[in-house]
This record gives structure tokens, C-alpha cells and sequence, in this order.
């Protein structure tokens, strides 16, 4: 495995190493403390994810549909592009590894899926190794990413994905489909348990990070991210990646 660069990140409520091999597979090790029971929703727009973890009973649930599905053993999820799963953590300390790409596209079987998949306890060498390892298991599960169908929750995020880098107001959003602001976002959380404003804060952030990963400026990943206020990005950041933008420009 050749190793182009590996750098750690410690934040109050999680230790991280961050390898890349390859010049292609991003492998992350995390220890992560829960000190209290927590919903948390992740969506990484653009980018994707596979997370491990060998979980003891209680630790872990996903979302799929209206029900939670406990998470046990050891296990792996596949977060694909612009997907959005709502996980329910309780009180632990949780040891995981995950793989992803900046570079790398996800196989088209995979694009905006969540897939729950039985894991060997083997850290994969590389993105086609696990790909594969996915396609032939028989024990994974496609998780249900919306709570209930709605046309308006599905456009909403539709035109979000395709401009989450503009400057647009959430009412000028509304009232370019049409839709109140109210009933937008009553049907966007009803469906996907999150307003429309947090989700598209949450796909700018991650495309900051992939901006980042390039080599490029704080400035021009906030720039590029769509956001028009250094505060509200360096604010952002913090709040959903629990340390300050410059950490990740070791990536370059």
C-alpha cells in the first residue's frame, strides 16, 4: 500500500488518522466519544463514504424508513453521493475505519444509495477490493432514505444538489418552485428529517473539504463552496466537522 501523505486530527470528541494510499483511497481510523445519547444526520453531497466498525449491542441504529434498525457486529455502510442517513448513537465510545475518494467515482449500482452490508474484519486495500467485496455479499441491506414520499421534499432536493454553491435565499428557493417557504420545509423534514437550509450547509461543507484536499486556499474553498460569509463558514465547519477548516489542507 504506498502511502502519499497521513496526518491526524484531534478534536474534544474524536481522535483521527487520515492516510492516503495510493494517491486515490482516503483511509480513515477515528475513536469517537458519545457522551450522551445523539441522533445525528450526515450527508456529504457530492462526496461518499464506506464506514466499519465491529459494534457491541446498543451502540448504533440507522434510519431506514420510519423504523430504526439496530446496528451489530461487525458491519459496514456505504454512504453514496448526495444520500442522507440519520443514525442514532448512544452513550459509547465507538472505534471505526472508513474509505472514500476525492478522486474516485462511485460505481453507478452504488450512486445515492445507503447500503448496510456484513463486514470481515479485513481493512480494504483498495476501492476495487471493496467495490466487489459489496456486489457479491448476500448480507446487506439498501436503507430507505426517506421517511415519507413527497414530490415537493424530492424537488426541493433535486434543485439543492444541482445548485447548493449559489448564493440563493431559502425563499427565493421556495419561490422559484413555487412552493411557501413553511410548506417546503415542513415536507423536506417530514421526509428526510432535516430542514432544506441544514442539508445544503451540510453538502457545502464537504465540497469545501474536497476543495480543499486540492491544494486550494481556506478562501476559495469557502468561495466554492457557496458560502458568502467567512464567519459563517468558519462557524459551519466547526459545527459539523468539530475543528477549523485549515486542519485539512494537509491534504494537499
Amino acid at each position: 500500500m504506498n502511502v502519499e501523505f497521513s496526518f491526524k486530527i484531534k478534536t474534544k470528541s474524536y481522535e483521527s488518522s487520515i492516510t492516503n494510499t495510493n494517491n486515490e483511497m482516503l483511509l480513515m481510523s477515528r475513536k469517537q466519544n458519545y457522551n450522551k445519547n445523539e441522533k445525528k444526520i450526515e450527508a456529504y453531497g457530492e462526496f461518499w463514504m464506506i464506514a466499519f466498525a465491529d459494534l457491541q449491542p446498543g451502540q448504533l441504529s440507522i434510519r431506514n424508513g420510519n423504523d430504526y434498525l439496530p446496528i451489530t457486529g461487525p458491519c459496514g455502510v456505504l454512504i453514496g453521493n448526495y444520500s442522507i442517513a440519520e443514525f442514532q448513537f448512544n452513550k459509547s465510545e465507538i472505534f471505526w475505519y472508513s474509505v472514500s475518494s476525492f478522486k474516485r467515482e462511485l460505481p453507478l449500482e452504488f450512486n445515492k444509495k445507503i447500503i448496510l452490508f456484513e463486514w470481515d474484519k479485513k481493512i480494504p486495500e483498495n476501492l476495487d477490493n471493496i467495490f466487489d467485496s459489496i456486489k457479491k455479499t448476500k448480507n446487506k441491506t439498501e436503507i430507505k432514505m426517506q421517511k415519507n414520499s413527497s414530490a415537493v421534499a424530492e424537488r426541493t432536493k433535486k434543485i439543492i444538489d444541482e445548485s447548493y454553491s449559489d448564493i440563493l435565499l431559502i425563499n427565493n428557493l421556495a419561490k422559484n418552485l413555487k412552493y411557501s417557504r413553511s410548506v417546503m420545509t415542513r415536507e423536506f423534514v417530514k421526509t428526510y428529517g432535516l430542514t432544506p437550509i441544514e442539508y445544503r450547509q451540510k453538502v457545502r461543507i464537504y465540497k469545501a473539504i474536497r476543495v480543499l484536499s486540492s491544494g486550494a486556499s481556506v478562501t476559495t474553498a469557502l468561495v466554492e463552496s457557496g458560502f458568502s460569509s467567512a464567519t459563517q463558514f468558519f462557524y459551519q465547519f466547526k459545527k459539523h466537522i468539530g475543528t477549523q477548516p485549515f486542519n485539512y489542507k494537509y491534504f494537499k
